[in-house]
């Protein structure tokens, strides 16, 4: 089959600017000819007899010259345009193969860590490279542009500017590194279209999709994702290739969380760790799971689970934990091809002694006559003796709570405190924001008034208070609804299937009523039963219990001191036991700062004594800068940037050297890919060019194109010399 030669051009505008250009010399040697009026002149008629003998030779020389300069300008115009060319059976061919916008979106996330160990390549990320790499070193120097994309979340624009330097793209492609964080699907494909409509010079435009083909990256965004493949199918006019990593029989087992089942963890009881291992595509039915606890083996050693998509989690029971910053990990034993996600951990903050404020808005004469008196004996039954339990509690009265520094206590609770001050509310609810526990009792002194206006108006009510329910003398009284062989509150747990604790016999004869609002979020802990002359009416809430910021509020409807005129509930056994259940459910441990997921920033609270600048070092050693800033409630802290690698992390603070866990995103642990269908789908149906994971053959066997703008520029500069030598030659006299 016959060839020819053919043409193309980076910048054809310069070559028909050449063109133009060249026909300055004539113009010029035109108006010359036509600037004098010949007069008759007896001298000039000898000189044109004398001319006339060497006219021609004289015209040979004026058309040589016009030439010479007619052939620069074109050939400049020339050079500048960039010619291309090659065998080839059609122009268009060539140039809509060499000229344009390349984009790359090369996926690395921490998925494409997965270990594969193909020839040259030990992760998917180092395939992805390589098949960028090659694809870059096809395209044409000088003549075709690239950017380069990265997909793991935050998506990043490596190469924003499409650039013609093709080996500092290459270079660019090494410097990628392994991401921790999830897949950006979504934010690199818009990142590809903004560059695409930037580019308006560019009319061949590609984009070329680099990774594995999970279905968390792919299937998960919906008709966002589907827009976008669909403006991306308008942009990307000359088509856009996904590359797919995969590998038949893709699997992986990661434990996917970790977690204390306790809101608090004390010394004196056992604590309950949950682990949930995963298995996704072929393997094992079961894995191996390893406990340690700051790097010791913890007993019975390995342990069989089994491992699916939907398991179960496995609990471990630590039971003898001392107070301070414990590490627990759970780790899967054994090879797997994706290693990063099977260690899991979680700091946790062990308390010796939990510090309690208990404000009284009565203080009685005898030790026992304040209405904080009984909560202070049930929590901390041994007084003075602080051995007997893990609660330290402190008494004082109302009047006193606004000398208080409320950050030195864990838990705050409210006896009967009648009046409560716009500035005390205010402290209170900062105080809750930061991780605290706010308990409120009612009590004689309480008014709807006083509450709704400064602790409804901080949220520290589930409600607004709307009327105080007492029993009639001549009407029986009410009770909780409890039923200890039904649905508990995860609060009352404990009590499940325990019978006569005197839960459901205690009598209540008043109590404040609370409109908590249908859609909110507050928890019903307990509720009253409904008083026997209205039983089909909605149930008042007994115990409440919501969040605010990072710490709770819990409400209780009834007093928690033995008044007759409210309740007899104290007398009974279920009371200290009730007590200590609010307490370890509501106030947290402490330590949800210290675990962070990949992306996220560490912010050491305010609460955290320091007694230099803190530091932080990552698994790795390497310092992380922390940078001194305000939080929202005007007090200064220590927050550093976003966290992007896992593992344990160590912040000096002056007085301790506490860790830090930084654990993978769960959901991208699914490394099952899926089918080129479900692909095209996720992109609006848009048509792919579908390629495995390794650059296709037929793209190798195009022809390499030759640029002749440089040997176009050499044959320029020698006219240029070849004119100076010739207008020097015919400009000057010659003596005979």
């Amino acid at each position: 089959m016959a060839t020819t030669l053919a043409f193309a051009f980076v910048s054809p505008l310069f070559f028909w600017a050449g063109l133009a250009l060249a026909a300055i010399p004539i113009i010029i040697h035109i108006l010359n000819r036509r600037r004098f009026r010949l007069v008759p002149w007896a001298a000039m008629d000898f000189l044109l007899r004398a001319m006339r003998k060497n006219r021609r030779r004289l015209r040979f020389e004026q058309w040589l010259l016009l030439v010479t300069r007619c052939l620069i300008m074109l050939l400049a115009g020339l050079a500048l345009a960039r010619p291309l060319g090659c065998q080839s059976s059609t122009l268009a061919n060539l140039a809509g193969r060499r000229t344009g916008l390349h984009v790359f979106v090369i996926d690395n996330s921490y998925p494409m860590a997965y270990q594969a160990n193909r020839p040259g390549a030990r992760t998917q990320l180092d395939q992805a490279k390589i098949i960028a790499k090659a694809l870059i070193r096809r395209l044409s120097s000088g003549g075709e542009s690239v950017a380069i994309v990265t997909a793991g979340r935050p998506a990043a624009a490596v190469i924003a500017s499409p650039a013609y330097d093709l080996a500092a793209a290459q270079a660019a492609v090494d410097r990628i590194e392994q991401s921790y964080g999830g897949t950006d699907e979504a934010g690199a494909l818009a990142l590809a279209r903004d560059i695409a409509r930037a580019d308006s010079a560019s009319a061949n435009k590609s984009l070329y999709l680099i990774d594995d083909s999970t279905r968390v990256a792919w299937q998960g965004g919906g008709d966002a994702l589907q827009r976008l493949g669909r403006e991306l199918a308008d942009l990307y006019k000359t088509g856009i290739t996904h590359f797919n990593l995969s590998v038949p029989g893709q699997s992986n087992r990661a434990v996917v969380a970790l977690s204390c089942a306790q809101s608090l963890v004390t010394d004196r009881f056992p604590a309950d760790f949950v682990a949930d291992v995963r298995a996704y595509g072929p393997g094992p039915a079961q894995s191996k799971l390893v406990w340690t606890i700051d790097d010791q083996a913890a007993a019975p050693g390995a342990v069989a689970v089994n491992a699916s998509p939907q398991a179960s989690p496995s609990t471990y029971t630590a039971t003898a934990l001392s107070g301070g910053i414990h590490v627990i990990a759970a780790s899967i034993d054994g090879q797997d091809p994706l290693r990063i996600d099977d260690t899991r951990y979680c700091v946790v903050d062990v308390v010796s002694q939990l510090k309690v404020l208990i404000v009284e808005g009565e203080r009685g004469v005898g030790g026992m006559g304040s209405s904080g008196a009984f909560l202070d004996t049930a929590l901390n039954p041994g007084g003075n003796d602080r051995k007997s339990s893990y609660v330290a509690t402190e008494r004082i009265s109302d009047l006193e709570l606004g000398n208080k520094i409320l950050g030195d206590y864990r838990c705050i609770c409210l006896c009967g405190v009648g009046q409560i001050q716009e500035s005390t509310a205010a402290d209170l609810e900062k105080f809750v924001r930061q991780g605290g526990t706010l308990m409120l009792f009612m009590g004689d002194p309480v008014t709807a008034e006083n509450y709704n206006a400064t602790l409804y108006k901080h949220h520290l009510l589930p409600g607004p208070l709307t009327k105080r329910v007492t029993v009639g003398a001549d009407q029986p009284p009410r009770r909780f609804a409890f039923d200890p062989k039904g649905v508990l509150h995860r609060l009352l747990a404990d009590f499940a299937g325990h019978m006569n604790t005197g839960m459901e016999a205690a009598e209540i004869y008043s109590y404040w009523q609370v409109d908590v609002a249908p859609d909110s979020k507050v928890e019903r802990v307990l509720d009253f039963l409904p008083a026997e002359d209205a039983p089909h009416a909605p149930p008042d809430p007994a115990i409440t219990v919501h969040s605010l910021g990072a710490g709770r509020v819990l409400f209780y409807a009834t007093s928690a001191d033995p008044n007759s005129e409210w309740t007899t509930f104290m007398a009974h056994q279920a009371y200290p036991a009730l007590m200590h259940m609010l307490i370890l459910g509501t106030v947290g441990g402490g330590s949800d700062w210290m675990n962070l997921s990949v992306g996220q920033a560490l912010t050491v609270p305010p609460s955290i004594k320091l007694t230099a600048s803190p530091s932080l070092k990552d698994p790795r050693q390497i310092e992380v800068p922390l940078r001194q800033t305000t939080d929202a409630d005007g007090q200064s802290v220590y927050r550093s940037p976003p966290l992007q690698r896992p593992g344990l992390y160590s912040l000096a603070t002056g007085l301790a050297n506490d860790k830090i866990a930084v654990n993978l995103p769960p959901q991208e642990a699914d490394v099952r890919p899926i089918d080129d269908a479900a692909l095209r789908l996720a992109l609006g149906g848009i048509d792919l060019r579908l390629e495995g994971d390794a650059v296709p053959a037929q793209t190798a066997a195009v022809e390499p194109p030759k640029d002749l703008g440089w040997g176009v520029m050499l044959a320029v500069l020698v006219l240029l010399a070849g004119e100076c030598f010739l207008a020097m030659t015919f400009g000057h006299y010659r003596r005979a």
